[in-house]
């Protein structure tokens, strides 16, 4: 272990010496800009950049350039709006406050930037006020209030297209997560972040992914694994000079330590966030690592020595967290609040004099409108009911003519079908009297079994021969049947679907009143066709052995 140890420190010195050598780059940048500006708006946004730069790095100087915008926009004439400028001022400020653990001064400063950047739809600095606002609310521990501020930053962020602020939104909102010991969640938005700050190829923002990767191993009793993440982190934030997250990595150093057992190094980690959080007044950070110190000695079993830190937290949380300064949190929402209702009540005021006056204005207008709508009206109402009635007339004659055509076929229908019947009768009657004659051939045949009577025998062929003539008829015959008992057909195919051809022809000729043989004669088939047929039949229209197959036919 003291060998991992060891082999650690020296890669962290060696970072550590490299890192020194190398200048402060971006800042010598910012300062050569400001001493470049010819104008007191392009000075005010030199100041702000710088201020921007040295919010993580030097506090005292994030003020000093604040005071010297203030002195500025304090000049009268100045020919430029500079309210978006003085909410910038209030945001970097509310900054500072916030990491000196003055809450109530810090939210009052994001409320009043936030005033002015919803009155000019500024949704980029709006949604880095809601995060700032956020993180008030996570040290608070309000951490509903928080992860919802978060949230608001992610929707504006989002529509923006910015992946390295969403990647601080979501990165801050893991924090959250992690100190309800919601691992799961908290590891799910660090993933997301990392994510978000590898597309914005934002190095620093990927060290911070780190810095939290250890915080979550240290919950799950990784210390080893969150010991080699957080030399890393600090070995960055010391070649970057960023104090504050100095202090924090050292701070968190020191937690990993006491939980390893090793308390000399605790106690070197936690000394160095203590000499920072003093000189930058980080108030809530000198608190809690008052009692990390305390901590250390109380586990070295230095009990006098743990007593004093302890009282030197509790005097340094007090001052950070107690009933008053709530208190004062409270007040300046509920009076942010009650400005901005009173600022929509005056609009809604406004809008509804301009209603009022407007509708005053138009009540003239309007009447003289009604007169000529309704005369407008009338014309066209008249117009409407004149063509309508002709065009009623019009349909209601062709209408007429319609119907006496419909009248004049409807008749020549009845007409032909009267003929077609008597045709069918007739051809009925030729039929039946030859059916007869046949089955009068058929019996004087059967006689002439012993005879030699040549004329008789002629004469039998010879009405025969006469008889095939007529077969022409019975085709015509079956082609009017269909045609006069359609209804009867239609009705039998409805009920009775799986009947064939041949079925439905028998039953044609049953309807008619045909006896058996007359039925067999006319389809050419034996009469013990026709019987099975019927049989078959019975089946087929679900009678039994007692129905009567005639009686249900003709009952259709």
């Amino acid at each position: 272990m003291k060998l991992d140890n060891l082999f650690l420190y020296i890669l962290v010195f060696i970072a550590f010496t490299s890192f020194s050598q190398e200048k402060d780059t971006t800042l010598v940048a910012l300062e050569k800009r400001l001493e470049k500006t010819t104008t007191d708006s392009l000075k005010v946004e030199a100041l702000l950049s710088l201020g921007v730069y040295q919010l993580r790095r030097d506090f005292n100087k994030v003020e000093t350039y604040a005071n010297q915008i203030n002195e500025i926009l304090k000049k009268e004439n100045l020919e430029y709006d500079i309210n978006l400028q003085r909410a910038e001022v209030f945001q970097q400020l509310g900054i500072v406050y916030r990491k000196r653990a003055q809450y109530g001064k810090a939210l009052k400063h994001y409320l009043d930037a936030q005033k002015i950047f919803l009155e000019y739809n500024d949704s980029l600095n709006l949604s880095s006020n809601y995060h700032n606002i956020g993180n008030v609310f996570k040290y608070q521990e309000e951490y509903r209030r928080s992860i919802g501020a978060f949230k608001k930053a992610i929707a504006i962020n989002e529509k923006l297209g910015i992946p390295k602020k969403i990647g601080d939104n979501y990165n801050a909102i893991s924090s959250t997560y992690r100190r309800i010991k919601k691992i799961d969640s908290a590891s799910y938005f660090l993933e997301k972040a990392y994510e978000k700050y590898e597309e914005a190829g934002y190095e620093e923002g990927k060290y911070r992914v780190i810095a939290n990767k250890a915080q979550i191993l240290n919950l799950q009793n990784k210390y080893t694994e969150a010991l080699s993440f957080q030399l890393e982190y600090l070995a960055y934030v010391e070649k970057k000079e960023i104090k504050e997250s100095i202090a924090t990595a050292n701070y968190n150093l020191a937690r990993t330590y006491n939980d390893l057992g090793q308390f000399d190094n605790a106690i070197s980690h936690i000394d160095q966030s203590i000499a920072i959080a003093k000189k930058e007044k980080m108030g809530r950070r000198l608190a809690v690592s008052y009692k990390r110190k305390s901590l250390s000695y109380y586990k070295m079993k230095q009990f006098e020595q743990a007593l004093e830190y302890y009282r030197k937290y509790a005097r340094a949380n007090d001052s950070v967290f107690n009933l008053q300064k709530a208190k004062e949190i409270r007040e300046i929402e509920l009076q942010y609040e009650f400005n901005q209702q009173k600022l929509k009540d005056s609009i809604q005021f406004a809008e509804e004099k301009k209603r009022i006056s407007t509708i005053a204005e138009n009540q003239e207008l309007k009447k003289k409108w009604y007169f000529t709508l309704f005369l407008i009206t009338l014309i066209l109402t008249t117009g409407i009911i004149y063509y309508g009635v002709r065009y009623f007339k019009k349909i209601r004659k062709q209408n007429q003519l319609r119907q006496t055509k419909l009248t004049s076929q409807i008749e020549e229908l009845h007409t032909e079908v009267s003929l077609k019947k008597e045709e069918v009768t007739d051809l009925m009657k030729e039929t039946l009297i030859h059916l007869r004659t046949k089955e009068k051939l058929t019996n004087d045949l059967s006689k002439l079994s012993d005879q030699e009577e040549g004329t008789s025998l002629k004469s039998i062929i010879a009405e025969l021969k006469a008889d095939k003539l007529e077969d022409t008829k019975l085709i015509l015959l079956k082609k009017n049947i269909e045609t006069l008992n359609y209804e009867f057909l239609k009705r039998l195919k409805i009920k009775h679907p799986s009947l064939t051809k041949t079925d439905i022809e028998v039953c044609s000729f049953i309807k008619l009143g045909l006896s058996r043989k007359e039925i067999a004669s006319l389809r050419k088939t034996s009469l013990e066709a026709i019987k099975s047929t019927r049989y078959r039949l019975k089946s087929k229209l679900n009678l039994t052995s007692k129905d009567s197959l005639d009686e249900y036919i003709r009952s259709l």
